[in-house]
């Protein structure tokens, strides 16, 4: 949900709930090891056994997979309050790069460097950091200033949550109203 969100730059679902509850129920589990909609009274106890087979001792066994690689641009995870409203994302704006990683004690660590190549301070574990495309679309919190250079309109743009040193020129054209 929070990915239409962030998209359609709306928090109205409604229109599209079904369109979520169908994609989920139509979508592969790994628990269950098949698709919601294919549970039925005749398969339940393989979706019981395929749901608590395994034990806690044979989680703990397990490797970590899916190491993120080098240079790969990611988003990180926000710190919240207990009382932060749900429908809030979770994950900053701001893009960022893996500078390097280690694995400690069979658990890999990230550390990370923001657009301008500034490396940030601490290591972040892999459910703290969420990998992402870089076509991303950028939204604007605020049009600063106006200006033509060349015969071509520029904007002095805030983008919303990053900080002023983000603030760049960009050509009218690639200026896109989501609403």
């Amino acid at each position: 949900m929070f990915k239409y969100f962030t998209a359609n730059g709306t928090r109205k679902y409604i229109d599209v709930l079904q369109d979520f509850v169908d994609s989920y129920n139509n979508t592969f589990h790994r628990t269950i090891k098949m698709k919601p909609s294919q549970v039925t009274e005749k398969n339940e106890t393989e979706v019981f056994h395929n749901i608590y087979k395994t034990s806690i001792r044979n989680l703990n066994k397990q490797t970590h997979k899916g190491l993120i690689e080098n240079n790969a641009t990611v988003r990180k995870k926000l710190k919240r309050n207990p009382f932060d409203k749900g429908y809030y994302s979770n994950w900053t704006d701001q893009l960022f790069k893996i500078h390097s990683s280690s694995n400690t004690k069979n658990i890999p660590m990230y550390t990370l460097a923001n657009e301008q190549g500034e490396v940030l301070k601490g290591k972040f574990y892999k459910e703290d950091i969420q990998p992402v495309r870089n076509d991303s679309v950028l939204r604007v919190e605020k049009i600063l200033k106006r200006r033509k250079r060349n015969g071509k309109v520029e904007y002095f743009v805030k983008w919303l949550n990053h900080p002023n040193s983000y603030n760049s020129w960009e050509p009218q054209e690639s200026i896109q109203n989501l609403y």
